[in-house]
């Protein structure tokens, strides 16, 4: 049943793509109702085939991810021009790789990337591309781009912990994503270049180099906890090491004879043959440098502060510790919507997300049948003590238009008011456009269709693909009747018309699926039904 299903959403997937060609994402609800009209519609199954097609590479469902989860990527590469799009900024590689929100609204102002900006950065986290500098926030490093001079800095090489890599065939981007891994922890959050970080933690300094022509990375610890980090070090490059398949490589024991003990270049051991030693029951071995016989167990003990027991579980004399980096690594992760525009998006203390929480909008289309029946909604609502947020009331003199529609799509409840005028409105599709595209589409909205919304018939559906085709057809060639120069702000009025294009077939398909009830009904029972169903909403 489930391969059954699987291929009929492909199938499903195909169509979608040759209807919707430019269709880069789709909200989780989309795909929700993709899977229902294919016979999938247990929710378990259809998580379980989003985490299919992730790890097939097919399309990208971060299920975990705060911010990530609301969407399913359709078309990975989307991403990933995004990112290097990033990475291969010249203002970036400038910066050596620190770069703001404020470089990323310049970097991802084209239409399919703009309304997706946070989403794209936490994929970019996501992929361990880049990190947000601790204490300074919306300032973030890809590691990739540092500067390959080393940092300036002092070490204490008594009575160091050593430890070195060596790899037959060395992918490119190991300390990258170990930088990412542990930035928490990078000392001053300035000792970090190219090829090398210095960690500091608990009065106990790492130091951690690769030299990607010798095919090797070496570590280095001092300090008072030595081993500890080390455990947390290893253990951090072993899940690395693990994402590649079949990497070989050899981790390499110092040896602990009078001679070598305290050198920077001690004679080694690999590891792998310390434990075939130990299991052989050998428990000596011959240093190579001063032939002095040295003790197996020790080499291992002096280096590793857990024996390499099958299940990889961290002792729990080192558990405290990883589990402090992982905390400190997942909040940088943890998402806080929307850009630093204050404007916008002005902060909210405790009581205001509060309210904001029980916030209810309406989205409609000025004057005509629509306006008055938002009135008596309004009406209604009001003399029932439930305030309705509406731009003629709430949007104040010189409001932003913008900031509100996008306030409104990412509203908790909104009534939207669906006529023939709406369904034509850039303002009002670009408002059910961001309801879709901020996540449950079907518990967010509350359709109410007037009788000249020409939604219920697919000849009808297809006459306002048709209208958003001739309106983006008509700008694009006034526009080619004017300099590039003098286009500021028109490319983005083309992308917007394009993305209510590529979307208002499989929004009108939904909202047609939902038994909105008619406007009379609504009336006669004093939106009785309406009421309820918000009150539900607002309470979970």
């Amino acid at each position: 049943y489930f391969l059954f299903t699987f291929y009929g959403f492909v199938r499903l997937g195909a169509r979608c793509e040759l209807e919707n060609n430019s269709r880069n994402y789709i909200s989780v609800e989309e795909y929700f109702t993709l899977c229902r009209v294919n016979n999938l519609t247990d929710k378990k199954d259809m998580l379980r085939l989003s985490s299919y097609l992730h790890d097939l590479g097919v399309c990208l469902h971060f299920q975990d991810d705060s911010t990530l989860k609301h969407y399913v990527i359709l078309k990975p590469e989307w991403g990933t021009t995004a990112v290097y799009k990033v990475l291969d900024n010249q203002t970036v590689k400038q910066e050596l790789g620190c770069f703001t929100k404020e470089n990323l609204k310049d970097i991802w102002q084209d239409g399919k990337y703009a309304d997706m900006r946070d989403e794209l950065l936490q994929l970019m986290m996501r992929f361990k591309l880049c990190y947000e500098i601790p204490g300074r926030r919306d300032i973030y490093i890809a590691p990739q781009l540092l500067s390959i001079e080393k940092a300036d800095y002092t070490w204490d090489d008594r009575n160091n912990l050593i430890l070195r890599y060596t790899y037959t065939f060395m992918p490119k981007g190991i300390l990258t994503r170990f930088i990412v891994e542990t930035h928490p922890w990078i000392e001053q959050q300035k000792l970090v270049w190219r090829n090398g970080v210095v960690l500091n933690k608990d009065q106990t300094r790492a130091e951690i180099i690769e030299n990607y022509n010798q095919r090797e990375i070496k570590i280095r610890v001092a300090g008072n906890r030595k081993k500890e980090l080390m455990a947390v070090i290893t253990h951090e490059l072993e899940k690395i090491h693990n994402s590649y398949e079949r990497l070989q490589y050899q981790t390499l024991v110092p040896c602990n004879c009078e001679q070598c003990e305290g050198s920077q270049t001690p004679y080694t051991y690999p590891l792998e043959e310390l434990y075939k030693r130990l299991n052989a029951g050998y428990y000596q071995r011959q240093c190579e440098k001063s032939y002095q016989t040295v003790d197996v167990r020790r080499l291992i003990d002096d280096v590793m502060f857990q024996p390499d027991r099958p299940d990889k579980e961290l002792n729990p004399q080192i558990a405290q510790l990883q589990n402090e980096l992982e905390r400190k690594r997942d909040e940088s992760l943890t998402h806080r919507p929307g850009d630093s525009n204050q404007e916008e998006k002005p902060f909210m203390n405790s009581q205001s997300a509060m309210e904001f929480e029980k916030e209810i909008f309406i989205s409609y289309a000025w004057d005509g049948e629509s306006e008055q029946f938002v009135n008596q909604v309004d009406e209604t609502f009001q003399a029932k003590g439930i305030k309705i947020i509406r731009d003629k009331r709430d949007l104040g003199y010189k409001g932003l238009i913008k900031a509100f529609m996008k306030r409104i799509g990412r509203g908790k409840c909104a009534i939207a008011v669906i006529s023939d005028k709406y369904l034509k409105s850039p303002n009002c599709m670009f408002e059910l456009v961001q309801i879709a595209k901020n996540g449950e589409f079907y518990n967010r909205i509350f359709p109410i269709v007037l009788a000249d919304a020409q939604i219920y018939k697919p000849v009808a559906r297809l006459k306002y693909i048709k209208y958003w085709e001739d309106e983006i057809k008509e700008l694009d060639e006034e526009m080619k009747k004017v300099g590039a120069a003098n286009l500021q702000g028109f490319r983005e009025e083309i992308d917007q018309y394009t993305e209510i294009r590529n979307t208002i077939a499989e929004l009108t398909n939904l909202l047609k699926d939902m038994n909105t009830l008619t406007p009379d009904i609504h009336s006669e029972s004093d939106f009785e039904s309406l009421l309820n169903a918000i009150a539900q909403r607002l309470d979970e």
